[in-house]
């Protein structure tokens, strides 16, 4: 197949056009996606016949070994890697999918576990007639490198605690399950494929900082999270049915706009996995 990347107008992202959905994906394309998300953090797959559950599966396998999320929230989905995310409900008023339509703070998938995300796949299958909601992007790169180099130092030592919290609970079939959902994570990461060091914090999953008094941690992951996604360095995306947005979750955040419950919007999601270090050994940068 021949990609044609084109970078969006924005602080980061790129649009994707030539992927063939029923081709197996050849180690060179395989590479030019790679570099095109070291270069761009999100893509955007447009223009392509709709893949089926196998072949979304057979693409994102490509990148890592994919999280088994729809048995992890108990979603009714034949393929465990593919979890649905919708506001769809049975005829008893139980949900279909993950999501509902309210809004999604920023956060990075998966960030609640000790094997978190490394890179997600979004699919649009079927998207609202009016008022659609954008999703939101923003390079934790970027955010790293504009902090000052003494509050770069004074965060290497940090860790903090993620978990989903109560609002989440009933998400998951097994609630024993739900209870063991957190970990401990460094405050800065370094991304495994990329090498560069990343910011690893975010609104909906990072509970505290490691050690920190209370108020003086809520302060400062929200000074984070508000550094990370000032509106100069966030990309918006307006869905169209058939997008598949392929994206960097350790060197991103991301986040949702809630819409009309009355609305349906159906999306298909894989992740990736990686298990960072407890601890990394940083160099002086």
């Amino acid at each position: 197949m021949k990609l044609e990347i084109t970078p969006l107008d924005a602080p980061l992202g790129a649009m994707v056009r030539g992927w063939n959905p029923k081709a197996e994906l050849s180690a060179s394309d395989l590479g030019i996606l790679k570099q095109a998300m070291r270069d761009h953090l999100v893509l955007v797959l447009r223009g392509h016949a709709q893949p089926t559950d196998k072949e979304l599966v057979r693409f994102a396998s490509r990148f890592g070994e994919l999280q088994k999320a729809a048995e992890m929230f108990g979603d009714l989905n034949p393929v465990a890697e593919i979890l649905p995310v919708n506001n769809l409900v049975k005829d008893d008023g139980t949900p279909k999918g993950t999501g509902e339509s309210m809004a999604l703070e920023w956060h990075s998938d998966y960030s609640f576990q000790a094997v978190v995300g490394k890179e997600s796949f979004l699919e649009a299958v079927e998207l609202p007639h009016k008022n659609g909601p954008r999703t939101y992007f923003c390079s934790q790169y970027a955010a790293l490198e504009r902090l000052p180099r003494a509050t770069v130092e004074k965060l290497r030592p940090l860790s903090a605690y993620h978990s989903l919290g109560d609002n989440y609970r009933e998400g998951f079939r097994d609630k024993r399950e739900y209870a063991s959902q957190g970990a401990e994570h460094p405050v800065i990461l370094r991304h495994p494929d990329t090498g560069r060091e990343i910011l690893y914090v975010g609104k909906v999953s990072t509970r505290h900082i490691i050690g920190m008094p209370k108020d003086e941690s809520y302060a400062l992951v929200k000074h984070l999270v508000d550094h990370s996604t000032q509106p100069e360095s966030v990309y918006a995306h307006d869905w169209q049915v058939g997008d598949f947005v392929v994206f960097d979750v350790l060197g991103t955040l991301h986040s949702r706009d809630a819409w009309d419950p009355a609305e349906r919007r159906v999306m298909r999601q894989l992740s990736t996995m990686w298990t960072p270090p407890a601890r990394e050994a940083h160099a002086a940068a």
